[in-house]
């Protein structure tokens, strides 16, 4: 029993039903608002039953033409995300010899993936994110001057101009950790969480980042050690001083969301935009409607929401500046002696009343069961 065999699959996934051919499955790492993006790409040569084709067609074709979720306008990748109510089989592109082979002539697409940032400006928006800084280095820009100097990105009105959320991030990285290089490199390069709408470095020391940025200096120790049967990063008491030190900077009631990023974390702002849209369009609805929004937070792994990466709504972080962090300090909401910050902050946020919402399409990590290298998933 089939409906459709893609001959040829690039990055499958699914389960192997024979030496040759898998059963593809909707990639459930990644959010079903994206398409399961990523996986079981390519329509180099296609198989379908004659027959199965238009009742498969009317599966496929709300999936691909929904303006709500832009990322599934790729048709190989709606196909593969309603693989679960449709039957597709698919050989992997590495199966040598398969059925198809490309010739070595290159491909447009791969080419302006390839060249994002460097010399070619398809989607670069995405991952520069919006920044009013002139970037020389790039061949495009994606600040509010770019249009006048006619060098925008392509995506510069979809990324910074249509229905855009702000981001404002935040990372703690004392001064003699060897990551506060990078921090550095970072501030002076404007990626990372300098391609935010604002941020905040978080440390023990006024430290100069780039002219007229400094850090921001949290009191007390701040040297964390593992412990606990998992072996975790017992650092809840250090980001307890580093949130009522955000509180105080005050930065991110002026933002749609805080996002919390650890300083060795890959972190592409831009992205982050494209998975926050859906959330955000919800908390304006509600506002419309008279009704205040409970905040969300994003649980970015299977195992809960896990540390690298933490995004809040402004309610959410409302929910803690008014009360709600010592409240869950006073109530014990987690185990300091076991669990790390990233436990604890999910814990509180659920006991405060704020909406979890899972979004495995975050994070990329060995904890959470994948490998993140090398880098080349949709992942923020």
């Amino acid at each position: 029993h089939w409906q459709a065999v893609s001959l040829y699959s690039r990055c499958p996934f699914g389960a192997c039903v024979s030496p040759h051919l898998s059963r593809v499955q909707p990639d459930i790492n990644e959010p079903t608002w994206r398409c399961h993006h990523g996986v079981n790409s390519g329509f180099q040569g296609m198989l379908y039953k004659t027959e199965e084709i238009e009742p498969m067609q009317a599966i496929w074709q709300p999936a691909v033409f929904d303006a709500a979720r832009p990322n599934c306008l790729y048709v190989d990748n709606a196909l593969a995300a309603i693989s679960d109510t449709i039957v597709f089989y698919a050989v992997p592109a590495a199966q040598s010899p398969g059925f198809l082979r490309e010739l070595d002539l290159g491909s447009v697409r791969i080419d302006m993936n390839y060249h994002v940032g460097t010399e070619t400006a398809y989607h670069s928006c995405a991952s520069y994110g919006c920044d009013n800084r002139l970037h020389p280095e790039n061949s495009c820009q994606c600040n509010a001057n770019c249009s006048e100097a006619g060098n925008c990105c392509v995506d510069y009105q979809a990324q910074c101009h249509t229905n855009v959320s702000s981001l404002y991030c935040f990372t703690l990285v004392p001064s003699w950790l060897p990551e506060f290089a990078m921090v550095r490199s970072h501030a002076k390069a404007g990626v990372g969480i300098f391609g935010c709408s604002a941020q905040t470095v978080f440390s023990d020391k006024l430290i100069g980042l780039r002219p007229g940025v400094d850090t921001s200096v949290v009191q007390g120790n701040l040297v964390a050690y593992l412990g606990g049967p998992q072996q975790r990063m017992l650092n809840t008491d250090i980001y307890i001083r580093v949130w009522r030190r955000l509180f105080e900077v005050g930065a991110f009631h002026e933002h749609d969301w805080t996002v919390k990023v650890d300083p060795g974390t890959v972190f592409l702002p831009g992205r982050l935009i494209e998975h926050v849209r859906s959330q955000q369009s919800s908390a304006s609805s509600l506002k419309l409607l008279g009704v205040e929004p409970r905040g969300v937070f994003l649980s970015n792994c299977g195992y809960g929401l896990h540390g690298p990466i933490e995004t809040l709504s402004r309610h959410a972080v409302l929910r803690l500046l008014n009360g709600g962090l010592d409240r869950c300090v006073n109530e014990s909401v987690s185990d300091w002696s076991i669990e790390g910050e990233d436990a604890f902050l999910a814990k509180c946020m659920t006991h405060l009343g704020a909406k979890k919402v899972n979004d495995f399409g975050l994070l990329s990590e060995e904890f959470c069961g994948e490998s993140p290298s090398p880098c080349v998933s949709g992942k923020v």
